[in-house]
């Protein structure tokens, strides 16, 4: 088992991302959160900072969230129990049966995840959250038995692959990135996200070994 750190950019139409964004020194700090048996997630939340009775109003206000209870709002901050109709975070850590560490935290419309599952398991919570186009970077794994993981999934490693084969990296360039996803059999848009933070983490391996 390996323990992994995550920074996790919220995507859009999750309900915390335009707010923290809006108040960047504020903090969320998700105490419970779950899928729903439909389209729902569930959480409680808890919300610290400047500015919280304009943060309240706006996440009362929200239209992405089905109900936002305050339960608490006072100096110290808010408590706040949501449903929201978007839990497309938690249902790619579901589908890659990876469990959700709480409690974590939101600043500025990024998640920060402590995650602890198998090189395999990770790998294909990678994969989850690429195939939903969710921008993501992994800042640390720490663990003896597996020091020195792939810092590829096996989608990343294998578009990669196809891409350096059907010479996107040549000088010139032998096919272009719409080629290359109808190829692939993907969008564009999605290719590219990929493909951007597989050559990321290949850039900063070999600098780290250097």
């Amino acid at each position: 088992m390996i323990r992994a750190e995550l920074a996790v950019e919220l995507p859009e139409g999750m309900w915390v991302r335009p707010i923290s964004r809006r108040y960047p020194d504020v903090r969320f700090r998700v105490l419970a959160a779950f899928p729903g048996t439909d389209d729902r997630g569930i959480g409680l939340v808890e919300i610290t900072g400047p500015n919280l009775p304009a943060v309240r109003d706006a996440v009362e206000a929200s239209d992405v969230l089905r109900a936002a209870d305050i339960l608490h709002h006072g100096d110290d901050g808010l408590l706040v129990r949501f449903e929201t109709r978007a839990p497309l975070l938690l249902r790619a850590l579901r589908s890659a049966r990876v469990p959700l560490e709480l409690p974590f935290e939101i600043t500025n419309g990024v998640a920060h995840w402590t995650l602890t599952a198998s090189r395999d398991d990770l790998s294909r919570l990678g994969d989850e959250l690429d195939a939903r186009g969710v921008d993501y970077r992994l800042d640390r794994v720490s663990d003896e038995a597996e020091r020195d993981p792939d810092p590829l999934t096996d989608r990343q490693r294998e578009l990669l692959a196809l891409a350096a084969k059907s010479g996107y990296y040549d000088q010139p360039r032998e096919i272009t990135l719409t080629e290359l996803a109808a190829d692939a059999d993907v969008a564009k848009s999605t290719l590219s996200g990929i493909l951007k933070r597989a050559e990321s983490r290949v850039v900063k391996r070999h600098l780290d070994g250097v």
